[in-house]
């Protein structure tokens, strides 16, 4: 009597290469650019915020020397040449 409710089945398994290859391609490209936008946010995006590990807050950076330092050349004349023969520009007095 149990034989007559005893169905059976037949389950057929297609493993598609192409879609394998295509998923596992979809995937590593969903890593790969996760990593980027993760490296992104570790190294440009932390060290913005103050008083964070990163940086940005006073004793990091340049610890708040706020000066430019500015080379003055001496022989430079008031024209902003440097005051040697130039070729092609020489005037006479």
């Amino acid at each position: 009597m149990s034989d007559d409710f005893k169905k059976e089945e037949k389950v057929e398994r297609r493993e598609e290469p192409s879609r394998v290859g295509a998923t596992l391609i979809k995937y590593a490209f969903i890593t790969v650019l996760t990593l980027i936008i993760l490296f992104f946010i570790v190294n440009y995006l932390i060290p913005l915020f103050p008083d964070g590990n990163g940086g940005g807050g006073e004793g990091n950076g340049n610890n708040g020397d706020s000066t430019i330092n500015v080379e003055i050349d001496s022989d430079a004349n008031s024209e902003g040449n440097d005051g040697g023969n130039n070729a092609g520009n020489e005037e006479e007095n």
